[in-house]
């Protein structure tokens, strides 16, 4: 049977061994995975990877039933996004130690999607709960995707601000994305709303995967990397948050901070963040005009509505951020083919569309 070359990744994503780094050695040495998977012991070693761990994957290899594996992802409705995929987040490549397989449930079409995450404590306060909706909606009205990891406290504050507008947002998560495994257990109906509302679930853990406390720290790395900016509302001295916010440093992306009350520890955080140099947040408009960011929804507007022509505007909603082909374009969209050709040359010199090559088309940004 013929597998995506996904799946073969998924393989060695299994043995938890197999982190980022190990990965890489593999995507190093071979020009795909299906190849590693069939490597025998003398090449897995040339790789840089230590004996004992190719002996171990060999061993579980022998045991392991890839079609099973496809129909156990399928049915629990979980894709897999590879670095290698057209729609992998292009923030996220950039931050050191990417994920190189990306578990989702729900849609990930955009690339290049605006995201901001915002990340907080799970003992929110009263304060938090007014100051992380009445910032977080306009930023979502503005065009901007919400990310935070859907614990208790204010990351489900930032969620719950999206899908109450019918929003998407993305919930980064330290554990398998199967019911069994999602965490926490009392937001499994927050998942479903955020993926009724177009969202997506997202996580590096394979089907199965316990939420181990040092899952959440490595998965702080996905919430910053794949923003543009983090925003921190509440969390005192200790809280994981200020790891997510020191992600965020360390990928040079931009780190704000609501200040609170100096008499609250859970202000204690991003108190101490803006004496180190982050940026103050009293409303969303702070971080609209810092990253310049007003005009967002008037360029989105203009961008989806611009066509010069019947044809344009036809294509327009046939095509989207997921490659479809010329052929199944003029098909759907009943033009004739230079009309069709004429139309997508245009639509690529006005850098509506992108031409991936092989006569497929996504939506540029």
């Amino acid at each position: 049977m013929v597998f995506e070359d996904s799946l073969y990744l998924h393989a060695f994503n299994i043995l938890p061994q197999f982190g980022p780094a190990r990965l890489a050695l593999l995507t190093n040495y071979f020009d795909d995975f299906k190849s590693a998977f069939n490597a025998d012991l003398k090449e897995l070693i040339k790789t840089g990877i230590d004996e004992s761990l190719a002996k171990n994957f060999l061993e579980f290899k022998t045991k392991l039933n890839l079609e099973q594996e496809a129909e156990k992802l399928a049915k629990a409705q979980i894709k897999i996004l590879s670095f290698k995929d057209i729609n992998y987040p292009r923030l996220l490549l950039e931050i050191p130690k990417f994920p190189l397989i990306l578990y989702y449930r729900g849609i990930m079409q955009n690339p290049e999607e605006l995201c901001i995450s915002v990340v907080g404590t799970r003992k929110i306060t009263s304060y938090g709960r007014v100051a992380a909706p009445l910032i977080c909606e306009p930023l979502i009205d503005a065009g901007c995707v919400i990310v935070s990891g859907m614990a208790f406290g204010v990351d489900s504050a930032a969620h719950e601000s999206a899908v109450k507008k019918n929003k998407r947002t993305i919930a980064v998560l330290g554990g398998g994305l199967d019911e069994a495994s999602l965490y926490p257990k009392a937001h499994v109906l927050l998942a479903d709303k955020i993926l009724g509302a177009g969202g997506a679930l997202l996580s590096e853990y394979p089907i199965g995967t316990p939420n181990f406390k040092q899952n959440f720290v490595a998965r702080n790395r996905i919430i910053s990397g794949l923003s543009v900016a983090t925003l921190v509302v509440e969390c005192d001295l200790e809280s994981g948050t200020l790891i997510t916010a020191k992600h965020a440093l360390d990928q040079n992306r931009q780190v704000y901070a609501v200040p609170g009350p100096i008499y609250s520890p859970q202000s204690q955080g991003p108190n101490n963040l803006l004496k180190m140099g982050a940026k103050a947040v009293t409303e969303a408009k702070d971080i609209l005009e810092d990253l310049n960011l007003q005009t967002l929804p008037l360029e989105q507007q203009s961008q989806s509505s611009f066509a010069d022509s019947k044809e344009e505007a036809i294509l327009l909603k046939l095509i989207s951020f997921e490659p479809i082909l010329l052929d199944q374009l003029i098909k759907q969209s009943g033009l004739e083919t230079a009309a069709a050709t004429s139309a997508l040359t245009f639509l690529e010199m006005k850098g509506r569309v992108k031409n991936l090559g092989g006569q497929q088309y996504v939506l540029s940004r």
